[in-house]
């Protein structure tokens, strides 16, 4: 949604966070894989992501601002209610991750909210596709 804000190192970086958040706890559902997919396909990037980054805790240093903060919150926390589960393992590498971008506990809840509302709309937007 907010993609077109990143630059590339940013959208490389969101992309290692979105990973380490769908195997957080060891389960990827189909809608997480789905909303991966999306992301992935959002990035319109050829910057590769090496396995050796997939392991490593990704530098956050490259959302230097708070737009771009913002919107990778607003991603991850899309990825993280879009299946409507929100295991220990995600909640505290969001919560973290949060922290890390110097978002309060005002701003992270605000930004929570969205998401589940997000989540609603996309479950419904779904839902209409899937109609005859």
């Amino acid at each position: 949604m907010f993609l077109r804000i990143l630059n590339d190192d940013q959208k490389r970086a969101l992309w290692v966070i979105a990973y380490h958040l769908v195997v957080s706890d060891h389960s990827v559902s189909i809608k997480e894989g789905d909303l991966m997919d999306e992301l992935t396909n959002g990035l319109r990037t050829e910057i590769p992501v090496s396995p050796q980054q997939l392991l490593e805790k990704p530098s956050l240093d490259a959302f230097d601002s708070r737009e771009p903060r913002v919107a990778a919150m607003l991603e991850i926390l899309t990825i993280a209610l879009g299946d409507n589960m929100f295991p220990n393992p995600e909640s505290a590498l969001v919560a973290n991750l949060a922290s890390d971008f110097g978002f309060d506990a005002t701003e992270f809840a605000a930004m929570r909210a969205w998401a589940v509302r997000n989540s609603v709309l996309l479950d419904e937007a779904d839902e209409f596709m899937a109609q005859p």
